[in-house]
């Protein structure tokens, strides 16, 4: 499992310079580096259904795409709906998720609300995964400073387009 030793100021820092140098989706390449996860992506919802508008796969780099789905198979809407993050260790083995559609597939999950000035949740930043992961690994502290600076200073990519 990657782990790194920087500090929550230090791994911002190092968002933002790959940020400045390559762009968002490189940046967030960074951030997914600081875990085991294999999926990071900004997720945004529109008339019912849910896409990734920045989407890293790890084992697949050059992927930049991730399928849309019905927003209600995504876990995004727990972090829409609450505001609040939301994660989960093992879907199979989370109560919560019981019936949810995605329950068998994406095992794994932790995101954060991309939000507007106004406490509006516009989307999602959130690292998932297929397999189990251990959610203690993502600091999320980090993932609400990431999410702040894409939300507030106009970085976050609309809905992408069919």
């Amino acid at each position: 499992m990657p782990t790194t030793a920087h500090s929550t100021p230090e791994a911002f820092r190092s968002f933002r310079q790959a940020f400045d140098a390559q762009g968002l989706r490189a940046a967030l390449g960074e951030l997914a580096m600081l875990s085991d996860y294999r999926y990071i992506g900004i997720w945004r919802f529109q008339d019912g259904r849910a896409a990734a508008a920045v989407h890293v796969d790890r084992q697949n780099p050059l992927e930049e795409n991730a399928a849309e789905v019905p927003e209600t198979a995504t876990y995004c809407t727990f972090v829409r709906d609450s505001g609040q993050p939301f994660r989960t260790a093992d879907s199979q083995a989370d109560p919560r998720l019981g019936t949810h559609p995605a329950r068998d597939v994406v095992r794994t999950y932790c995101g954060v609300p991309l939000m507007d000035s106004e406490g509006a949740v516009l989307g999602t930043l959130c690292h998932y995964d297929l397999e189990p992961r251990d959610p203690e690994q993502i600091n999320v502290e980090l993932m609400l400073m990431v999410s702040s600076f894409i939300s507030l200073n106009g970085h976050l990519p609309h809905y992408p387009a069919a």
